[in-house]
């Protein structure tokens, strides 16, 4: 058995494996402050071939009014870093979104509808590539594999809107539900707005990302793993805190840390005790990221493209239709 986990550590190794994770939600929840953290915390492999070409907004200051203006994400973008992540390989490509409109319904859904054609799109890419007599053995897996949609702290559960939203979105993707600026509540607000969006959720029937099960008697999970995994889910939604760009030095061990600083104390966002981003950062990078890539080929990816398929069938078949009435019409002149 160790021989053949050696063996298969090693074949991992070498293999580069493609994540690619978007953010969506309404504006001023903190998405691109998230990417920019996540950023942070990356072991970038810098002998690749290609320097990526970053954008300006990891690298913008958006504490004052006027400079979150600037760094608003205006359109959608994405770049792609190649990281080490516990001796894997991974190419990880993140996609910023704009941030939903709240005062004009029509705005919002041609928004949601953007994203969702951006996700589709993707598939499209991989539904060509299939059809091709001669495949590229290089091509790139484009496709969605996790989507974060940030929920405003300010409400008590899910709005219409977000319900309205989720259900698109959770057709075409896995969705994550994040609470964001998590350090606006207190411990039992942040509680009680967990329990009131799951319990949206569970009454909405939207079926955000779930957890794999530690069935009993089931061998193949290991009890660390299931452990860790029902660690997570307890946590669903994840609670995120962003870190100011101001240096915060932990008065306790005079390091510097990623945090927010008030007159009562301070919050460190890389500790598991003050918001959830470390838990989802493993969930993202490691412990769920080949269920994220097997769910959207298996589910999302066969669903659009049994879609596809069928929707070209029928318009062929419309067309026939409509040629044999055509020759029906001009043999009665």
């Amino acid at each position: 058995m160790s021989s053949k986990m050696s063996s298969r550590s090693r074949r991992r190794k070498h293999a580069i494996s493609q994540l690619n994770i978007m953010v969506v939600g309404f504006r001023s929840l903190g998405k691109t402050s998230f990417i920019r953290m996540l950023f942070d915390t990356l072991s970038i492999r810098r002998n690749s071939k290609e320097e990526p070409v970053l954008p300006a907004s990891l690298f913008q200051s958006a504490e004052s009014v006027r400079d979150a203006e600037e760094a608003r994400t205006k359109e959608l973008y994405s770049f792609t870093l190649d990281i080490d992540e516990e001796g894997e390989k991974i190419s990880l490509t993140l996609v910023d979104t704009p941030g939903f409109v709240r005062d004009n319904e029509l705005r919002l859904d041609v928004q949601v509808t953007e994203a969702l054609r951006y996700i589709e799109a993707q598939f499209d890419h991989t539904l060509a590539e299939e059809t091709k007599v001669k495949r590229n053995p290089k091509a790139v897996d484009s496709q969605i594999h996790a989507c974060l949609y940030f929920i405003d702290n300010a409400n008590n559960g899910l709005t219409e809107k977000d319900i309205r939203i989720l259900k698109r979105l959770t057709v075409r993707v896995n969705v994550i539900p994040i609470i964001a600026k998590a350090d606006l509540l207190t411990n039992t607000q942040l509680a009680n707005l967990k329990e009131a969006i799951k319990k949206d959720l569970k009454t909405h029937e939207i079926p955000v990302f779930a957890f794999p099960v530690d069935e009993e008697g089931d061998d193949e999970m290991e009890p660390e793993l299931a452990e860790e995994i029902a660690n997570a889910q307890s946590q669903v939604p994840f609670s995120i805190i962003a870190p100011e760009d101001a240096a915060i030095t932990d008065p306790n061990t005079g390091d510097r840390i990623r945090g927010r600083q008030y007159a009562w104390g301070i919050i460190d966002c890389l500790n598991p005790k003050h918001c959830d981003f470390v838990v989802l950062r493993n969930v993202l990078l490691s412990s769920q990221r080949k269920l994220f890539k097997d769910i959207t080929t298996e589910v999302f990816y066969e669903q659009y493209r049994t879609e596809r398929l069928m929707a070209r069938k029928a318009s062929k078949m419309i067309t026939k239709e409509q040629k044999k009435k055509l020759m029906e019409d001009l043999s009665e002149i």
